[in-house]
């Protein structure tokens, strides 16, 4: 059975620069949303490697690195070249905004 998606509205469509991050609370996550190459991507905030603040690094590269101690994650996949990715989010931009979709329960 698919789990059903909740959606978010978080920014509004001019909030995040290009190459900007922003901390984002979304269903009972703190999530990451970024935008790189004209596209948004939301993954979790948390670094699974000493848990640092994703939101709080920056974009090089195309790649939003921990501002703790430089891990590399996919902004739009969370995916990590040294260690464990992190989850990635569903994100549309609406005529209203940019909304991110999460599981329709509180991470357990």
């Amino acid at each position: 059975m698919a789990e059903s998606v909740l959606w978010t509205l978080v920014a509004c469509a001019d909030e995040v620069p290009e190459g900007g991050v922003k901390s984002c609370d979304v269903n009972g996550r703190t999530i990451a949303l970024s935008r790189c190459g004209g596209r948004y991507g939301a993954i979790d905030n948390r670094c699974p490697h000493m848990g640092g603040p994703l939101a709080e690094g920056e974009i090089l590269d195309g790649l939003l690195v921990c501002p703790w101690h430089g891990r590399e994650y996919d902004p739009f996949s969370g995916e990590c070249s040294l260690g464990a990715p992190v989850q990635s989010f569903p994100v549309e931009l609406r005529e209203d905004g940019i909304y991110i979709g999460t599981p329709d329960a509180p991470p357990g």
